[in-house]
């Protein structure tokens, strides 16, 4: 009997042992992937990361009538709730529409295959901006100018300027000063429609810009979409992604209240990338008359 007990006990042991030699191997080989294989969390901006966590979310319709919708949509007063996703961050696009490719005309509203601009409204506002970016469109990009032309000019920009039918004459500039991020930063930007980054100074253009408040353009704002965008072609080379970008305005009003973004990933019907998300033009601090751009620091 005892000669039976030692036996068990010795058995016991050395599966004890086994079991936490594979314990330690297994570990080890886990840390080993862990530290080797790439951190997508860590690739991806704070600002990304930021927004791609937050709980702020709408439900709207889809189409126009779900766009003037977005106007309803109350801003909390963070830069956390600049960003809302709608329909569950999912794009509403079409069968067809996800399959456009908006080829080239030569014109200034489809310059380059890929992209496709609105004219300027009756009150000389920019419009939708619909695009298919991909890594060749990307790869075509040449460095940025430090500067927007002054020739253009979005509606807003200019304070007692007018329109003329194709674009803004006279009136003057004022561009006030904002903390954020801890620095001093000038409130207003000439925010791109679709990004510079995807296809360059073709996207240099009145018709592809509004007035919008630095943490509209910038921080967290569209930067958030453009980095998602550029991110997953950079992960995935050979995928397109189908992008929609809507400047929405309340009534006559010449700034616009933010942006309706949609990127949906085609060859893999949004796996790779899907997000709907709507933008507020604010900024903390800053009270602003959207009928002209006009703005006061609180």
């Amino acid at each position: 009997m005892v000669k039976h007990r030692k036996q068990s006990k010795k058995r016991f042991s050395q599966t004890v042992a086994i079991v936490t030699a594979m314990v330690a191997v297994l570990s080890y080989q886990a840390f080993q992937k862990e530290k080797t294989a790439p951190n997508n969390s860590q690739q991806q901006s704070k600002v990304i990361k930021s927004a791609k966590n937050s709980k702020h979310s709408a439900t709207v319709q889809s189409g126009e009538q779900g766009n003037q919708d977005l106007l309803a949509i109350q801003w909390d007063g963070t830069l956390d709730g600049d960003i809302v996703h709608l329909n569950g961050n999912k794009a509403t696009f079409t069968a067809a529409e996800l399959a456009q490719t908006f080829p080239a005309d030569g014109s200034k509203l489809n310059p380059v295959n890929g992209l496709a601009l609105s004219p300027l409204d009756s009150l000389g506002r920019s419009g939708q901006g619909n695009f298919i970016a991909s890594k060749a469109s990307m790869d075509q990009v040449t460095k940025r100018p430090s500067q927007i032309p002054k020739s253009v000019r979005p509606s807003g920009w200019n304070q007692n300027d007018y329109f003329n039918g194709t674009s803004w004459l006279g009136g003057t500039h004022h561009n006030p000063q904002v903390t954020l991020g801890g620095s001093k930063q000038a409130l207003w930007n000439k925010s791109h429609i679709v990004g510079y980054q995807f296809f360059g100074m073709p996207t240099m253009v009145t018709e592809n810009m509004t007035t919008g408040t630095r943490v509209e353009n910038a921080f967290p704002g569209q930067l958030v979409p453009e980095d998602d965008i550029r991110y997953a072609i950079k992960q995935q080379p050979n995928i397109t992604i189908r992008g929609q970008v809507t400047p929405i305005y309340s009534g006559n009003e010449l700034v616009p209240r933010g942006v309706h973004y949609m990127a949906k990933s085609v060859q893999d019907n949004g796996a790779s990338l899907d997000f709907n998300y709507w933008i507020f033009n604010v900024q903390p601090g800053v009270t602003i008359d959207y009928s002209t751009g006009a703005s006061i620091i609180q």
